[in-house]
């Protein structure tokens, strides 16, 4: 019987010096965030150039748009309180990375994801029994909001302006540094843009804007839409200065936020409405405003069309067949558009057989995301995941 090999115990590490290190590291993935986590655990020197501000800097301009870390999603229950489906909040990760959740996590709901932050609202102000909310188009409106940062876990909790009481609206965060790039948007400044109307009592539809840098409400600005209703909770889409949210009647809502001015889109006619029934806005491929439907006439084509800057005109950019990039038992009438990632042009599709990742502008296979079938909204989450932003939960440096 052989004698048992000595213990090898691990010598330093190659001794490079920081510009040989640099490009090395450069050359990690940003859609795995745990490889840089251990890297910066080998040494001290090693943690030393994984958390400078300049390699930082250079490491994410050279990788572009911040990768999809994972999705904070609203889903179904499988337990049944009294034949009623319960809403729950989730995170659905897509990498090793785990988010700072709020406190009491369950008793809020995702509402939008955008340049490094989630904001949620209050559970009272939907009913966590409704059946498919996502979809429904009404709901009281929420007390208090909440901007979270899942990678810092900072928080701030805002009071809606007590005058507003409306049936119909949606809600959208994004930074507020002119100029940003928006690779690296923590704990900078920050805005909330909240859109209502109210079709039953034939209010007009109104919106304001929250500033995290005066810590108030913006007065409201007004449209006399007294039949718009915005759809509850859907993403909405940034572009330049304006957000656009999904509404009914066929219907955008344009929220101009340098002139704090609303304006309503009419979306692409229909040839026939009754085939088309899982919409979604989007970014088209120049960067302006985008559509994407399904077909469900033919089961699986998603029609993208763009919209003209200067009018509102619509014009079909693309049909993708989803049949080609989505497994075979993946294909059925019971696909549904539940998200949109800007910056990087990918949707998120619920099939009977999953959830699905399927980039527009590629023809790559599509990419699974979890085998479960009961996720009803999805709103994913963006950032670049380095060390600077998670120092607590390193393991310490030998």
């Amino acid at each position: 019987m052989n004698p048992p090999q000595p213990e090898r115990r691990r010598g330093p590490p190659i001794d490079l010096n920081d510009d040989v290190l640099g490009e090395i590291f450069l050359c990690i993935p940003p859609d795995d965030p745990a490889a840089l986590a251990r890297l910066s655990a080998v040494c001290s020197q090693w943690r030393r150039l994984l958390t400078d501000p300049d390699f930082l800097r250079s490491y994410r301009v050279l990788h572009g748009s911040p990768p999809i870390l994972g999705f904070f999603c609203e889903s179904l229950d499988q337990e049944r309180v009294d034949y009623k489906w319960m809403v729950r909040s989730g995170f659905v990760p897509t990498t090793a990375f785990r988010p700072i959740v709020p406190s009491h996590f369950v008793d809020w709901l995702p509402c939008d994801c955008r340049h490094g932050r989630a904001l949620f609202i209050t559970r009272d102000s939907q009913s966590s029994e409704l059946l498919l909310s996502f979809q429904s188009t009404t709901g009281r409106m929420p007390k208090q909001i909440l901007v979270s940062d899942p990678m810092t876990g900072a928080e701030k909790l805002l009071d809606v302006p007590e005058m507003w009481s409306y049936m119909h609206w949606s809600a959208a965060v994004f930074c507020a540094v002119g100029g940003c790039n928006h690779l690296n948007c923590h704990g900078g400044p920050f805005r909330v843009a909240l859109v209502c109307s109210d079709s039953r009592k034939r209010k007009p539809t109104i919106a304001a804007v929250y500033s995290s840098e005066t810590d108030a409400w913006s007065d409201p600005t007004y449209i006399g839409l007294p039949n718009f209703f915005v759809m509850l909770r859907r993403r909405s889409v940034l572009v330049g200065n304006a957000l656009y949210f999904h509404c009914g009647w066929n219907s955008v809502l344009e929220f101009d936020m340098a002139r704090m001015r609303l304006a309503a889109i009419t979306l692409p006619p229909f040839d026939d409405y009754v085939h088309w029934c899982s919409t979604c806005l989007v970014t088209a491929e120049g960067g302006g405003l985008g559509f994407a439907a399904m077909d469900m006439e033919g089961q699986s084509r998603v029609h993208l069309w763009s919209k003209e800057e200067s009018t509102d005109r619509w014009s079909l950019s693309a049909v993708k067949d989803l049949e080609t990039l989505l497994p075979r038992d993946a294909i059925s009438p019971m696909i549904k558009l539940i998200g949109f990632a800007e910056g990087v042009r990918v949707i998120v599709v619920r099939t009977c057989a999953g959830i699905f990742t399927v980039e527009l502008g590629s023809s790559e296979r599509a990419k699974v995301v979890t085998m479960r079938g009961e996720i009803h909204a999805a709103f994913p989450f963006m950032s670049f995941c380095t060390p600077d932003h998670s120092r607590d939960r390193l393991p310490p440096a030998e």
